[in-house]
């Protein structure tokens, strides 16, 4: 029981600098917590846009995307279900909020994702194996100004 619980915190920590590393825009560290041979598909709204099948595609089509001015996301729930001692699948809900430059305004998008991921565990070290991200939804809400 308490290796499972160890497991957990450890794959939520995963999710958690996943996100957190994402708003610093480090893309480069997905190294540390995606296998190299990774298999990635991004979904947008139900539709397949992005196929990738290793981590060095991911951090290039991440990166080409450009920086947002300010970027927030935050994790929700995350289920884990393990396979073995090595293996498991997981779903973690997120928030993302990105404010970018928009012909000289800046504009707020909000995007609902979801992911499905695969985990594996190498010498003691948890991965992501396989990622499905999908875009569930998002919203351009007006922009408080200071």
């Amino acid at each position: 029981m308490e290796k499972r619980i160890e497991d957990r915190m450890a794959l939520r920590d995963i999710i958690d600098r996943y996100a957190t590393e994402s708003d610093k825009g480090n893309q480069d560290f997905y190294r540390e917590i995606f296998r190299p041979d990774v298999k990635l598909k991004v979904y947008f709204y139900g539709k397949l846009g992005m196929d990738i099948n290793n981590v060095e595609d991911m951090i290039k089509q991440y990166k080409s995307f450009g920086t947002a001015k300010i970027s927030f996301h935050m994790n929700g729930q995350q289920v884990v279900d393990f396979i073995d001692d090595n293996n498991a699948t997981g779903i973690c809900y997120a928030f993302a909020t990105l404010v970018k430059d928009n012909n000289a305004k800046d504009e707020l998008n909000m995007f609902a994702v979801r992911y499905y991921d695969k985990y594996v565990k190498i010498d003691g070290k948890w991965w992501i194996s396989e990622r499905e991200q999908h875009f569930e939804y998002n919203a351009i809400p007006p922009l408080a100004s200071n």
